[in-house]
């Protein structure tokens, strides 16, 4: 008798569809893997105001999106009034191999490389 979970726990069901996701992600190759700001920021452990700095420094290679609305010339109250500050409107993504090179060029030390700390038998 073949007893089906996922019609008793329908969470899983999810679950078990963002592993096949996942999996999917990793066999492909990393010219094909899209990722948008907070994968990279996970990835690299940094900080929204660090990727930022990053793409302004053209250290990363990075993608917007063409959904960026179109801007009209309006007097300059109206534009005061409706615009939001900190709203960007268009996404910005990264290529996994883009993020890959990043790290391969700018490589982090790790700090007990720098201690001058003897750690062999004292």
């Amino acid at each position: 008798m073949k007893i089906d979970y996922t019609e008793r726990f329908p969470e899983l069901k999810c679950l078990l569809k963002d592993f096949e996701e996942r999996i999917e992600r990793i066999s492909l190759p990393p010219e094909n893997v899209i990722l948008d700001d907070l994968e990279v920021m996970r990835i690299l452990n940094i900080s929204k105001r660090k990727l930022a700095q990053l793409r302004s420094d053209r250290k990363i290679k990075y993608f917007t999106s063409d959904d960026a609305p179109k801007v009209k010339k309006t007097k300059l109250k109206e534009v005061k009034t409706t615009s939001h500050k900190g709203i960007r409107r268009a996404q910005i993504y990264y290529l996994l191999c883009d993020v890959l090179a990043y790290v391969k060029r700018y490589p982090v030390i790790p700090i007990f490389e720098n201690l001058k700390i003897r750690t062999n038998g004292m």
